[in-house]
């Protein structure tokens, strides 16, 4: 069995360039025989806006959300996972609200020791992986929103391996026609697929 890839789908556009690279990248992480789960979290219910800090994942022994909802058994399936893919447009210089959502509930994954500073968590074997288009140049938000998810990977003693996308304006759907993107999102699925 290959690698077990879970791909957080941040966009709330089913058909915009998000998805559409996302699309690729499955393809060719399929391709090379990864097991790939692909979690729209746009689509969602989520109990409440956000994590609401009622640290209850810290009073239980167990590496999961207190919240009981629809999120919950996603974020309890991420370490069972080699790779996690999060996708995202680039909204005002940072990632979507839906994607944020999400991964602000990953807090539950760690436990945090106030008296060391200490954390413990299940996701060290874990690589992460970004795909983010964005409307203009890679400085206009894109790096802003890698610096995100490159801290988030150094946290937990990884690393992220990132597809950026500029001058992928939601306003046009000349994405879908471009060919050595596809190609390009294709190889990075393949290459998340065979990185030890």
């Amino acid at each position: 069995m290959g690698k077990k890839i879970m791909v957080l789908s941040g966009s709330p556009r089913k058909n915009g360039n998000t998805n559409t690279v996302v699309g690729w990248f499955i393809e060719g992480a399929r391709d090379a025989g990864a097991v790939v789960e692909l979690i729209d979290v746009a689509s969602l219910k989520s109990k409440f806006n956000g994590c609401i800090a009622c640290l209850g994942c810290q009073k239980s022994d167990k590496f999961e959300c207190a919240v009981d909802d629809e999120i919950k058994p996603v974020l309890a399936r991420i370490p069972e996972k080699d790779v996690l893919v999060f996708t995202t447009p680039v909204y005002f210089y940072g990632p979507s609200a839906q994607l944020k959502l999400a991964m602000d509930r990953m807090y539950s994954l760690a436990k945090f020791n106030p008296h060391t500073g200490e954390i413990s968590h299940p996701l060290g074997h874990l690589t992460l992986g970004l795909i983010s288009t964005g409307g203009g140049d890679v400085n206009r938000g894109l790096h802003i929103v890698e610096q995100t998810f490159s801290t988030l990977a150094t946290s937990i003693g990884s690393k992220l391996e990132s597809l950026l996308v500029p001058f992928a304006s939601m306003y046009s759907d000349d994405i879908k026609h471009n060919g050595e993107l596809r190609e390009k999102a294709m190889a990075f699925g393949h290459k998340l697929s065979v990185t030890e």
